[in-house]
């Protein structure tokens, strides 16, 4: 039992100001009031009865009484019904705000009801003291049955007192705390039921914390980077007389979790995830989250669990997200849930990470100082995480769902909750993988928790490098076990931390989630609550409750489209470009292209133009395949399209810029040079070769040439190859299609003349690419991967879809960087939406491990540097350019020319692969630190 329990707390406050009748806007009715002089007041009781519940309430609700004076009414008059909540949080938006709701009845007869809030946001400039004084408020005539007393359901806030004609709209204005009354509000404060002078200053010292602490949270947040946050959460695993079955097995999920949850990004949620047998082995799905879920009360410590509102049954697939429970599409039905569960919670010691492997004497007064904190301090939390598990009983529940209602069984039913706390710093951001599987027949429930860090900011180097290495440092000291037994609790680490005869063996999960809620409002990142299957130490198949966090992002930005993406992780190349092809719809693309074109221009299936742009003429050197896209899965796709009736297909590249440097450097030869021999049937078209018009496109492209064989495309495919980029962070198959401009002299042409990303954005507008593939068989990663990868990263992945902003979304995604960092995928954005992205089942969205991406100081000195002056850039790539001699022929003789190229040589050996020439010791070493550039 907590210090604060049953002790009661009461103050008194008093706001004044205008009320302009007839008005719905809070501040013109304020105006309007002052005009007319109608000034309202009301003078209030505020009585919380229970400071403790108070305290762990999300909504901080208060009974409120006293008296409102209203002179075109006919005077003073008592309240009636009336609640007032302290910081809650408005569930569309996530900012808090504090509530004052009451009705009172006027000298007409008529009842009235005044609502009020205050929106404690942090505006720019300094703003607390309005946003904490300042009441904006509506005042409705009340219809006679109207709405439910005391019920914010029944309220004109939410629709300015016209729900359904039950309340009419009868004025609005904005009511003022004066500062000056700020002491006597201070004086009316008063305890009860206390039984000390300790206890009593214990209740003021927590109400106090309580208002400071919510107060700093939301206004000193930038000056101060730290956050604190809450959470309780239950787990229950069990049987159910379901509707008439005996021994039906459920699994539910529920918590709420505090603003700031789980990273300090000022984001919040409470959900509800119940699996439910369906008799046939399998399961029916339901799930719901949202900031607030009106009608959830949970409280661990006193052993109370209810919902009571809306559930999603999901009809189609085990994944849905909180956006689309906002506004449900197809695979979602609605159903009215009464969920209601009596248990009795165990507590036990607090276990605190990042460093939980501490002795038992350390946890007591771990547990000692998290209890205080929270009776004496509640906005005050230990520094990392603070767990305090619970062994739950259950001693009676039920489950409705659309009248089919189920009975727990007690004796097959049990599990865990918890209590837990975050006190940590902003950056870098701490994250907390999660599993938790209890165990009903044991009386057990396995917690395992690995702690690491999120590399959300690759581009900036300096902080990359420090959340990297505190990324391997945490897991190694932080990464626990807690097996949570009637006979006490046991902590041991995970791998890699501790010692390894102390280790716990990690759980392993087995198959794909049974249910995922994907909470994607964070703005850093999607936190997942999964109900997944683990295999347990004695090799039992349970459920349990996983946590992660990805920064796959796959909601639409300014786009109503869904896209199918498949990203296949297979050693067998050819079979993954297989499954791509056929789990994206490629085929049915195909058909329905073609039946335009039919439409558009009489083409027939022999007649359709297909072109496919791989990228390979920045190839160096046959022997680093990092560097091209593979010949033989072109040649495949190829032998895909002949084997379905389609005969004009062409392989199309343009001339780069090496070919400035170098001789044999035409399309055709260096085709040839890599295997592209043409074996597939099919036409190989050089595109600068290809001009014969030019068109005016919009800026930055203006006039330019155009290659016949792009433009009369019916079809085109962009076959990108897997790469960072020293410009671009990655090139992918949006930055392929700067490939196909067909000016030879591209750094002079877009580089320095037109730009690089701005022509692609608008050749892309003006021929669209229908189909896009990355070809992650081997990848090129670190600083210089656009150039050349000696020792390739094996990432054996394919990913293709119909659309080139969510191909490469999930591309850059898999490299573990913000996609919106390339300036390509920014302007590609802004032209033509980003859609939602469908991952087809079996796609590996996990990142690439190991990989390294292009550190933000080596763009700046491409993009800012080389590409400020031709002629120094120029000289730059061509002293420093690098091929397979014995194919290709430096071409410029100048001596100064050939010195730098000299100059240039260690340098060249530790990035490129050279013609008869295996590399030194030094070589390697000096390849590494280049290397490590790209951490």
């Amino acid at each position: 039992m907590g210090t604060l329990d049953g002790v009661g707390l009461t103050f008194e406050e008093s706001m004044s100001g205008f009320l302009g009748i007839g008005e719905a806007e809070p501040r013109l009715g304020a105006e309007r009031g002052r005009r007319e002089n109608t000034p309202i007041r009301f003078d209030v009781h505020i009585n919380v009865d229970d400071l403790a519940r108070f305290i762990d309430d999300p909504e901080h609700r208060a009974d409120l009484t006293g008296t409102v004076t209203f002179a075109p009414l006919g005077g003073t008059f008592p309240l009636r019904d009336g609640w007032f909540n302290l910081f809650s949080v408005e569930a569309g938006t996530g900012l808090r705000e504090m509530i004052y709701d009451f009705r009172f009845t006027a000298a007409d007869g008529d009842t009235y009801h005044l609502r009020g809030h205050k929106d404690i946001h942090d505006d720019p400039g300094i703003d607390v003291v309005g946003d904490l004084t300042r009441l904006s408020t509506v005042v409705s005539r009340v219809a006679a049955g109207a709405g439910t007393p005391g019920s914010p359901a029944g309220s004109a806030g939410a629709d300015g007192g016209r729900g359904g004609g039950a309340e009419v709209l009868y004025g609005a204005g904005v009511l003022e705390f004066r500062l000056r009354d700020l002491g006597a509000m201070v004086g009316s404060l008063r305890v009860e039921n206390a039984t000390s002078w300790e206890q009593r200053l214990a209740a003021v010292t927590a109400f106090a914390s309580l208002a400071y602490g919510e107060v700093r949270e939301e206004y000193l947040r930038g000056p101060l980077p730290i956050y604190n946050t809450q959470y309780e959460n239950l787990v229950l695993r069990g049987n159910l007389t379901w509707d008439g079955r005996a021994d039906t097995p459920f699994f539910l999920v529920s918590g709420t979790h505090g603003k700031g949850f789980p990273w300090g990004d000022g984001e919040l949620f409470s959900d509800v995830l119940l699996l439910v047998g369906d008799g046939h082995g399998g399961y029916e799905r339901y799930a719901a989250s949202d900031r607030v879920l009106e009608g959830l009360e949970l409280d661990v410590e006193r052993g109370i669990y209810r919902y009571r509102g809306p559930l999603f049954r999901l009809t189609d697939g085990c994944s849905v997200s909180f956006k689309e429970m906002r506004s449900p599409p197809a695979g979602l039905e609605t159903c009215l849930a009464e969920l209601e569960v009596a248990f009795a919670a165990r507590p036990f010691e607090t276990v605190s990470f990042p460093f939980p492997v501490v002795d038992k004497l350390a946890r007591k007064m771990a547990t000692w100082l998290e209890r205080t904190l929270h009776d004496r301090l509640p906005s005050e939390h230990p520094l990392g995480y603070a767990v305090t598990p619970h062994l739950v009983s259950v001693t009676a529940g039920r489950l409705t769902l659309d009248g089919a209602s189920g009975t727990i069984r007690p004796d097959g039913t049990a599990g865990e909750a918890e209590r837990g706390s975050f006190r940590n710093v902003t950056e870098p951001t701490l994250l907390y993988g999660y599993l938790c599987v209890p165990r009903p027949e044991r009386g057990t429930a396995r917690i395992q928790v690995s702690t690491r860090t999120m590399r959300n900011e690759r581009e900036l180097w300096a902080k990359d490098q420090l959340d990297a290495h505190l990324g391997t440092v945490l897991p190694r000291v932080a990464s626990a076990e807690v097996l949570v037994a009637p006979s006490g609790l046991t902590v041991r680490p995970l791998p890699p931390a501790g010692k390894l005869k102390k280790r716990a063996l990690p759980l392993r999960k087995v198959g794909e989630p049974l249910l995922e809620v994907r909470n994607d409002h964070f703005p850093t990142g999607v936190f997942l609550r999964r109900i997944v299957t683990v295999r347990d130490l004695d090799g039992v198949d349970c459920p349990a409750l996983e946590e992660d966090i990805t920064l796959l992002r796959l909601e639409a930005i300014d786009s109503e489209r869904k896209v199918r993406v498949a990203a296949i992780r297979d050693d067998d190349k050819l079979a993954a470009l297989d499954r791509v092809l056929a789990t994206t719809g490629f085929d049915e693309l195909l058909e329905t292209e073609l039946v335009k074109a039919a439409a558009e221009k009489h083409a027939t299936r022999a007649s359709f133009a297909i072109a496919i742009k791989p990228n390979f003429m920045f190839a160096y050197d046959r022997r680093d395949s990092t560097t091209y896209t593979d010949p033989e899965l072109v040649h495949h796709l190829v032998r895909h399209l002949r084997a379905r009736g389609f005969e004009r297909i062409s392989v199309v590249e343009a001339q780069s810029t090496y070919g400035e440097y170098f001789d044999h450097r035409s399309v055709p030869e260096v085709a040839r040079y890599l295997g592209y021999d043409g074996s597939a049937d099919y036409r190989l078209v050089d595109l600068t070769e290809d001009c014969d018009e030019s068109r005016e496109f919009p800026p930055p492209l203006g006039r330019h040439p155009v290659p016949r064989t792009w433009a009369e495309a019916d079809l085109r495919i962009a076959f990108a190859k897997n790469k960072t980029h020293a410009y671009a962070y990655y090139t992918l198959t949006l930055k392929d299609i700067y490939g196909a401009l067909p000016l030879a002299n591209k750094f002079k042409e877009y580089h320095c003349d037109r730009g690089i990303d701005g022509t692609t954005i608008e050749y892309l507008a003006a021929f669209p690419v229908h189909y896009g593939l990355i070809d992650g068989h081997l990848s090129a990663d670190g600083p210089f991967g656009i150039f050349a990868d000696p020792a390739p990263n094996v990432t054996h992945t394919m990913i293709g879809g119909a659309d080139l902003v969510a191909v490469d979304w999930i591309g850059a995604s898999k490299m573990g960087i913000d996609p919106m960092i390339s300036s390509y995928m920014r302007l590609a954005v802004q032209r033509f939406g980003k859609p939602e992205i469908e991952l087809v089942e079996g796609s590996d969205a996990s990142p690439y491990r190991p990989w390294l991406n292009v550190p933000v100081a080596l763009t700046l000195f491409t993009t800012k540097g080389l590409d400020a002056n031709y002629y120094v850039g120029n000289l730059f790539y061509t002293s420093g350019a690098q091929m397979d001699e014995s194919y290709f022929t430096y071409n410029d003789r100048r001596r100064s020319v050939l010195f730098l190229r000299r100059l240039t040589l260690p340098v060249r050996r530790a990035l490129f692969l050279r013609t008869g020439e295996n590399p030194t010791v030094l070589n390697r070493l000096a390849n590494w630190l280049f290397y490590r550039l790209g951490l």
